[in-house]
This record gives C-alpha cells, sequence and structure tokens, in this order.
C-alpha cells in the first residue's frame, strides 16, 4: 500500500498485536474499525502509536485534496467527521471502511476523547435540543383570496391527517 498523500510505500506496523500502517510524513491507515482500538488516549497501544507517529518529520502536503484509499486505490475516500463534537475531520473508504488520518489527527483525537459520562451528557443535551422536531403550521399558510371554502376545510383536514401520522 501506498501513501495517499505522498505517494510513498506505507510501513507496516505492529501495535499492541493489532496491524496498522503508517506513512513516512506521519499519517496512518486503519483497516476495518480497527481505529477504535487506538481512539482513547488511556490506552497504551494508543499511545505507543501517537508518540511514534509524533516522531516523524513533518512533510509539506496538501491536507485539503481528496485521496484515495491506500488499499483500494480506485476508491475516492470521503471525509467525515469522527467525533460527535465535529471537531476531527477524517477519510473512509466507502468500500473497505479503511480510515486515513493525516498527520496530527490521531492527537486530536486523543485531545477531544470524550468519556462515557460525557458521552451520555452529550446525548441528552443534544436530545433536549435537536433531537425532536417542532413546527407549527403558519396561520396565513393559505391566502383566503380566490380560494373556496370546501378547499380550506379539505386543506385543514390534510394538515391535521399529516400532523396525526407524523406525531405517531
Amino acid at each position: 500500500m501506498r501513501c495517499p498523500r505522498t505517494n510513498i510505500e506505507l510501513t507496516k506496523l505492529m501495535v499492541g498485536g493489532i496491524e496498522v500502517f503508517s506513512s513516512a510524513n506521519g499519517g496512518v491507515f486503519f483497516d476495518n474499525r480497527q481505529i477504535f482500538n487506538f481512539s482513547d488516549p488511556s490506552l497504551k497501544r494508543a499511545l505507543v502509536l501517537a508518540e511514534h507517529l509524533a516522531a516523524l518529520p513533518d512533510t509539506d502536503v496538501d491536507l485539503t485534496a481528496r485521496i484515495n484509499c491506500p488499499k483500494c486505490p480506485s476508491i475516492v475516500m470521503m471525509r467525515r467527521f469522527f467525533t460527535p463534537l465535529h471537531l476531527v475531520e477524517i477519510d473512509e473508504c466507502p468500500s473497505c471502511a479503511g480510515i486515513w488520518l493525516d498527520p496530527k489527527e490521531l492527537n486530536k483525537i486523543h485531545d477531544n476523547h470524550l468519556t462515557a459520562k460525557e458521552k451520555q451528557l452529550l446525548v441528552n443535551q443534544q436530545a433536549n435540543n435537536h433531537g425532536f422536531i417542532h413546527f407549527e403550521i403558519p396561520t396565513n399558510r393559505f391566502s383566503q383570496r380566490g380560494i373556496k371554502k370546501n378547499h380550506n376545510k379539505n386543506t385543514e383536514s390534510l394538515v391535521e391527517i399529516a400532523l396525526a401520522s407524523f406525531l405517531d
């Protein structure tokens, strides 16, 4: 496999019995779901990998460019947020679910890691603020000019049916 940023051969590493691939510029490729073995900074293997990547020299690469998956070279990786706080954006392959972290992104994940209690508080906060949809039907939704009475009654009935089915 080759680095998607520099096109240099990736180095295979065994960290805590888990195989990952690192680039000479500090990027790292995780196979399907392996990133979760390294995302918690309290895990020794996560710290060991972060120290190894931090020791690698920085190179000047365009981190905004779209990249292809090291494992599936013909597939362009998707950019998505790794954490619910939307602080760390990662590259994920839609084909093999591999994850590419650019230099220093693993450190960002560690810096923004949430404990189980913090995650539960965040879930509760999101449910209270954004989880429930509330909307009101505007009173002036339809102009009264040119609308027959039956049409207005039918419209009100349709709105009531829609609301009832939505709220159920």
